[in-house]
């Protein structure tokens, strides 16, 4: 039988990034909406992206869920002097969690009008956590460097709407999907686990 892992999420989009490439470790994937209950989601207080990814794989670890991998991802734009930072979505406060995503992207682009072309760099910033058995925990920060368009070049991918102007990274679903699973090898975690016989 495959081990159940908690993607510790609500989002969409983060659960169909994530879940093919646990699958192919031998993993059952299911995110929060797959639980009947759950506790009160935890208060993201961390300063950095591995740490709200901690806070939350910490907070749904139990003797249920042995295995929890928790993410988080900011966005730092250079000419806005690295908003919107590790609250990405609320963009530090200004907006509330179930704020839609096209309200989200009209404010981005507004904030972007005058800044030139060249100027319209930005990062993602991604933290990952991933908690065994043990309490054993494994930690990661990953940085996607990307060119901000000046109009939506694609719709607004559901949980995630600046990728409807994000430039220079992948849009294919299979290579998006690759990307990830790439990113999975380079940190080796699974392989070291089962060197381990910890999976």
């Amino acid at each position: 039988m495959m081990p159940k892992i908690l993607i510790a999420t609500h989002n969409r989009w983060k659960f169909k990034l994530f879940a093919p490439v646990l699958i192919s470790y031998g993993f059952e994937p299911i995110s929060l909406k797959d639980v009947e209950t759950t506790p009160n989601p935890p208060v993201e207080c961390g300063h950095t992206v591995v740490e709200n990814a901690l806070i939350k794989a910490r907070h749904y670890h139990s003797a249920e869920f042995p295995w929890v991998f928790g993410d988080d991802t900011g966005l730092e734009i250079d000419a806005l002097n690295r908003e919107p930072g590790v609250e990405f979505h609320r963009w530090g406060g200004r907006f509330s969690d179930d704020t839609d995503d096209q309200t989200w992207l009209d404010y981005l682009l507004s904030r972007m009008r005058s800044v030139p072309p060249e100027e319209r760099t930005a990062q993602f910033v991604d933290g990952w956590a991933l908690l065994d058995p043990n309490k054993n925990e494994y930690t990661r920060e990953i940085r996607e460097t990307f060119m901000i368009a000046a109009h939506a070049i694609r719709p607004p991918v559901p949980g995630s709407p600046v990728m409807a102007v994000a430039l220079g990274i992948p849009e294919d679903p299979i290579q998006i999907l690759q990307e990830v699973k790439n990113k999975w090898k380079d940190w080796g975690i699974m392989e070291k686990l089962r060197k381990e016989d910890l999976l």
